[in-house]
This record gives structure tokens, sequence and C-alpha cells, in this order.
């Protein structure tokens, strides 16, 4: 495979702010943004702590200030719609939505988010990725996509009965007039995906992707997952009123754009609330479709001021499906009683489809040494990071062995050899394997002050950081420092602000730090693979929005190119095997729990057969409306009739 500088500047330049949209939001302690899929939540404990630590309620039972009046607390708006026909989420709205452009990067709307599980019902997408299987399952789309013998070329068909809701066709040509506008308007979208291939409409119902010299299927099955398709009578007329402006086109508000999916905003200019209305001749209630109508009449959303007002109103059955990290969140039912339930009835209670991890700055002599990294992993007591930061909502690394791959069904089917990884799986906790293996590659302390020295005569000592706030992250790094300082390595826990955490991992000002790679995507495990480990061979950027520590491979590199040409079923599983080899005994970064794609609670009071383990339905936990996840809208059931 082909890749220019050319193409990897694009590709920064796309992370870097998908990164930094991430980073504002998501589960974070912060609720001034919407959430993503890389995000730290809000509360949990440090290591000292027997129970985890949640940011103060806002009605404590401290006096405020004199002179200070006392915060009134947040009030849900339930009123508007029936309660019976509308299902109210939370976690999701930070803010008022900015609006309704799938060009935009600053829409701050939940129901508009182009991720690799791309929400759907406004808007919708070729196909829905299910990570449950690993499969892209129709939507706009007519059947299977199918690639030519190379590769070069991706085809799938269009439904015919598919339709915006102005009652007209959608066709081939909106799909190719969305490409053109993100292409013209240089959108993140278009200059990210341009570099790898072109779209056009064949006829009405016929698209044809054509990869470009730097060929890479899997952006190609990507874009299919992830980028909503709009109307090209729309888009003219837009660019027409706007005389193509680029910037005027990217920040349009489109409230009044055609969609073709089964609800659209109805209330959304207030900063306490917004409502979706279905439209009831939704095009998706034919039989080539779902057969019928999402249950729900409205979907809405009030707007918290923090994870603790949420979190009280999924108590109070103000909410209906939740989507934000909720410590202790099996208390709710264990101790309290209340009809709250997550996809999985036991712990981890989540599915976790992404894996935060320790990230180490390799151009810092001490942490360029394999034997220093792999000792600090060695000696991470995961266990408790589990307990601690997750409150249990993870999978333990016994559980799921660790590996480039999240515990799916559809990623853990690619271990070809489990046995071949089993001496490279290290549970954590070993610290007497840690000073060993550090002794042993000579890394000692030669001068008496309990902190080992590389090079000669220079103290081993890192600050640990992530963003302050983020307490469950913030947990985390407090056990791996404690962890250091159990084998000769002295790490101090630093807790800046986000801005400033950001600048850091991606400029390498840091020393020891988090992030977390490769969500749920139908390119993944590769993506993750890709941006844990792709060495840029060996030419970093000055500026870096994944492999934020650096690590260069050749090999990786190598084998990272390769496996998007690989036509050979096998031999894509050979270098998988390799790359999970190599990743675990060269420790460029260290998982350090398994974390949701989207965290999904749900409070049966008023709605019920949601999305559970055992099931039978294939439905992932994705809140009723991510990528496949969308299909529960379409079970739901009222529990009083």
């Amino acid at each position: 495979m082909k890749t220019s500088k050319k193409v990897l500047a694009v590709l920064l330049a796309l992370a870097m702010v998908l990164t930094l949209a991430a980073c504002g939001g998501g589960d974070t302690s912060s609720p001034a943004s919407t959430p993503a899929n890389d995000e730290p939540s809000s509360a949990a404990s440090t290591p000292e702590e027997s129970e985890p630590a949640s940011q103060p309620e806002e009605d404590s039972s401290e006096p405020a200030d004199e002179g200070e009046e006392e915060e009134e607390e947040f009030v849900a708006d339930m009123t508007g719609t029936p309660r019976n026909e509308t299902l109210y989420y939370g976690g999701e709205q930070w803010g008022k939505p900015v609006n309704m452009n799938p060009m935009s990067t600053t829409s701050n709307f939940a129901v508009i988010s182009q991720n690799d599980i791309a929400t759907v019902v406004v808007y919708e997408t070729p196909y829905m990725y299910n990570p449950m299987d690993g499969k892209a399952y129709g939507l706009l789309a007519d059947g299977d996509y199918t690639f030519n013998e190379d590769k070069s070329v991706l085809t799938f068909k269009i439904k015919a009965a598919a339709k915006w809701d102005d009652g007209t066709p959608v066709t081939a040509h909106d799909v190719q007039a969305t490409w053109d506008a993100h292409v013209k308007y240089q959108t993140a979208t278009g200059s990210d995906y341009s570099q790898y291939f072109t779209i056009k409409a064949v006829d009405d119902a016929t698209v044809e992707i054509t990869a470009t010299e730097s060929q890479n299927p899997y952006k190609m099955e990507e874009y299919l997952c992830k980028v909503y398709v709009m109307q090209k009578a729309y888009l003219e007329k837009l660019d027409g009123e706007l005389n193509g402006d680029s910037g005027e086109m990217k920040n349009a508000e489109m409230w009044d754009a055609p969609v073709s999916g089964a609800y659209r905003p109805t209330q959304y200019d207030s900063e306490q609330k917004w409502i979706c209305t279905r439209n009831d001749d939704y095009w998706g209630q034919d039989a080539s479709m779902w057969g019928k109508l999402p249950v729900p009449k409205y979907l809405a959303h009030n707007i918290y001021k923090d994870n603790d007002a949420t979190a009280r109103a999924m108590r109070n059955a103000e909410i209906d499906v939740d989507q934000h990290y909720f410590t202790n969140l099996q208390d709710t039912w264990q101790k309290d009683g209340l009809p709250i339930s997550t996809y999985f009835a036991e712990a981890p209670y989540q599915l976790g489809m992404q894996m935060p991890s320790v990230i180490f700055n390799q151009t810092l002599p001490g942490l360029d040494q394999v034997a220093v990294r792999k000792a600090i992993a060695m000696a991470i007591d995961y266990d408790q990071v589990v307990t601690s930061a997750m409150t249990g909502q993870s999978y333990t690394f016994a559980e799921v062995p660790r590996s480039l791959f999240n515990p799916t069904e559809g990623e853990q089917s690619l271990i070809r050899d489990p046995e071949a990884l089993k001496p490279y799986q290290y549970l954590g906790k070993d610290v007497e394997g840690a000073q060993k293996l550090l002794d042993d590659a000579g890394i000692i302390d030669t001068d008496g002050d309990g902190i080992r020295e590389y090079p000669e005569g220079n103290n081993l000592t890192f600050k640990c950081e992530c963003p302050t706030g983020w307490n469950d992250w913030e947990a985390a790094m407090n056990i791996t420092a404690a962890a250091g300082k159990s084998i000769g390595i002295n790490l101090e826990t630093f807790f800046p602000e986000a801005a400033q955490y950001n600048e850091h991992i991606q400029t390498a000002g840091f020393e020891i730090s988090m992030s977390g790679y490769g969500a749920a995507s139908i390119a993944n495990p590769w993506t993750r693979a890709y941006q844990t480990m792709y060495g840029f061979g060996g030419n970093f950027p000055e500026t870096v929005t994944f492999n934020h520590g650096r690590y260069y491979n050749a090999e990786v590199d190598e084998i990272l190119q390769a496996m998007p040409l690989e036509t050979d079923e096998e031999k894509v599983l050979e270098y998988y095997e390799r790359l999970n080899i190599i990743y675990l005994d060269e420790v460029p970064s260290a998982a350090l729990m398994y974390r949701p794609a989207d965290f999904h609670q749900v409070n049966e009071t008023v709605w019920t057969n949601f999305p559970v383990d055992g099931d039978g339905t294939n439905i992932p936990p994705l809140i009723c409306w991510d990528g496949y996840g969308y299909a529960a809208m379409f079970n739901l059931e009222l529990v009083e009739g």
C-alpha cells in the first residue's frame, strides 16, 4: 500500500478534529459537551479508597458561602409530549444544539453523530455497524456491498423504498452529491476519505466507490457505516443561497434539510430540552426494511447541568435510556430495588468495546526501553482499576485476556491461536516479575535512594497525567503511579486541564499519559492496531493524534500497510497474531480496562424490552440509536400497555 506524506498529514488533521471533539465530551465529568467514544467518566475512587468517590452533589448539605444564593436543583421538563409516547434520553446532550448539519464539526446535537456507529434516527447511513458480530447491515443500502477481485471497487445498491421526508426518493445521486459536497467544501470527512477513494452514481440505484492510488478497503467500508447521506436537491439549493462558500456551507444550520430517518427535530432552540417527532410516513416501515415504525412517537432529552443531575433523573425515571458513567450503577437495583438494568445482569454490566490505555512517551530516556514499559505494565493492579475506576463495569483481563482486540465476539474470533498469545498476556500486580525484568536489563538502583536509574545516574522519575476531573482516569493513573513505586520507578500523578492535556499528548509534551483508540468500527481491529502502533516510517509529525507515545517498529508499519489489501483471510489472521505478539511484548501502550462505546443503562418504569444478553436478537447495547443498536427502537414495549 502506498502511503504519501500528504495522506498522512490529512489523516492526522482529521484525527485531531475527532480527538479534540472527543476529549471535550463523552463520559467526562464536564457537562459542557456531547459524549464521544474515547472519554473517561465522572466518578471513581483513588487507590486508597474502599468506595469510589463521586463529584459533590450540587445540593450538598454544606451551607453556601455568606452572600451567595444556593443554586436551585434542576427540575426536568417532562411536559410537551405524552409520557407514554416519549422515550427520554440522558447523558448525550450537555448544551443547546448548534445545527443539524452533517458537514459541521460543531453541531453539538446528539442525534447528529457521525461516528463509526453513527446515530441513525434523523439522518441515515447506507449501512449500520453491529459490533456484536462485526457485520454491516443495510439501512439505505439494499443487500450486501461487494468488492471486485482486487478490492479496488466497492459497489452497493440503494433500497427502492427509501425516501426523504419530503416524499422524494433517496437515490444513488444523493450519495454522490453528499460525497461531492464533502470534497468541495473540504470538510473533515472529505479531506480524510478523498485520499483513499472516489464515489459516483452509476445509475439511480447503484453506487460505485473506486480506490485511489492510496487504496484502503477498510476505509471504504468505514465510510458506509459512518457518513450520513444528504439530499442532492437540498445541497444544490443551499449552495446557491450561500454562493458555494465552504465556510458558510459547513456552518449552515440546516434545520429545514430533508432527512430520511424516522424522526425530525421539532424542538431544538432551547437551553433546557430538545424533542424529535416521528414521521409516521417513514419509509422504513416497508417490508424491505423494518416492516414497521419505531415504537416511541417522540424522543426527548432534557439538558442536565452535570452527571449528578443526570444520575438523579435516571433514578427518578425521568430518563429511560442513559449514556453516562454511573458510579456503582448496580446498587440502583441490588440495594435500592429500582427498575434499572443494563445489558448484562451481572458484572461487568456493560459491553466494553474500547480500551483506555497507559501511554508511554518513547522519545524520553527510560521510557524508550521495553523493559521499563513492560515492567510498569506488569506491576499495575488491573483488578483494582476495574473495581475502583470502573466500579466493576469492565471485564478483567483474566476474563478477557489482553490483546489489541475488544471483548466482542466479532473481534475475539480473529484470534487464530489463543495459546500463541498466552506467554505474552500479563495479568498485572506481578511486582516480583517486573523487578526481575528490570534487574536482568541492568536497570537498577545504584545510589540506594530507592529509585532505579537509566541511563546511569539518572533516576527513573516520570509524571503520570490525565485531565483533571476525569476521576476514573485519575484513579487509574494513581494505581499506575503506585505500581511504578513498587518496582523502584518514581511515578507522580499530574492532572492538568483538558486543553493542556490535549496539547501535551499531541505534541509529546507528556511523560506517561492515558488515551483510548478505536472503540467500535467495522474497520476494527485494524483501526485500533493502526492508531496504537503505526509509526509513520519513523518520521513522526510535530503533532500526532494517535500513537501518542511515538512507538515505531518497521515490521509493524509494513504489516499495517499490507493488511487492507490482503485477500487471503488466513494471512490476515497471521498478521493480527503477529501484531498482538509485538504489542504485548514491546508494550507501546498498556490497556487498563475495557470500556463501552456507549454506557447503556435503562429505567424500565415506562418502557421495557430493551436489548439484554441472551435475548436472541443480536442487537447491541448502543442506547437504541447508534448503528445497529437502532433496531431496539422497533422492539420497545410500554410497561403498562
